[in-house]
């Protein structure tokens, strides 16, 4: 199991429910009981198949050598299903490819509750730029559940607001969705800022600040309070310049 001072940014975004400017600090904490802490890990990422992302958008890959890489990384419960992500989303890649600027996996703080940080993770690979534009890319590749358009808005503005630096302060968000479509197969779809509802850095922190209550009513009526393993997160702290040095 996770710790709840480490959650997917995606997993963020989805303890804020249906409609996440209305949500509290309650809702939230009843839903990391409910939905995410009393459950057990999936067991197995697709963090194969995201790090090939940079180089097939660059062309330096195909398909068929993005395959072979979610053939042979990671946990071998998972490589099927990276392997069916990767192979969803590279056709787009191929018809969209980029100049590229590669990104960490990051760990933004969003607050403190007691003596520890919380934060999220996010696992946005890189920024590509096209035609002029740049967007921070953000995969959604996951089968376990579908998010709304509202939680995936979230989750990209806040990936955006902590990515979004320097000579790309004025990027947009990009979804890489190739999780479940409304058939329950793989669907992909490219979500973009400009289509969709990014929140400001005000919204923002009023909506973490509810969020770091919420993890801490959680964790005052009995959820585990496991330390985050941050092992291969590059430590944002949203006042921190200089993300690509």
């Amino acid at each position: 199991m996770s710790s709840l001072l480490l959650l997917n940014v995606l997993d963020v975004a989805r303890s804020f429910g249906e409609t996440p400017s209305k949500a509290v600090a309650r809702e939230i904490a009843n839903w990391l009981i409910e939905a995410y802490a009393k459950k057990g890990g999936g067991g197995f990422n697709y963090n194969p198949a995201i790090n090939t992302l940079f180089d097939l958008f660059r062309g330096a890959i195909d398909r068929d050598a993005a395959v072979l890489h979610c053939m042979t990384r990671g946990n071998p419960k998972g490589r099927s299903q990276n392997v069916q992500a990767i192979k969803t989303v590279a056709p787009y890649a191929a018809e969209n490819i980029s100049t590229c600027y590669r990104i960490d996996f990051s760990a933004v703080a969003l607050g403190r509750v007691k003596d520890q940080t919380v934060y999220a993770a996010i696992k946005a690979p890189m920024v590509r730029v096209v035609h002029d534009e740049a967007f921070v890319v953000l995969p959604g590749f996951r089968m376990s559940y579908r998010p709304n358009q509202a939680q995936i808005d979230l989750a990209c503005s806040i990936a955006l607001a902590n990515l979004a630096r320097d000579d790309f302060a004025g990027a947009d968000f990009e979804y890489l969705s190739a999780g479940p479509g409304v058939s329950g197969q793989r669907e992909f779809q490219a979500v973009r800022g400009r289509d969709r509802t990014v929140y400001d850095r005000d919204q923002l922190d009023l909506m973490m600040h509810e969020y770091v209550r919420g993890v801490a009513i959680a964790l005052e009526e009995g959820i585990e309070r496991r330390a985050p393993n941050l092992r291969g997160y590059r430590i944002i702290d949203p006042r921190e310049p200089d993300l690509f040095a």
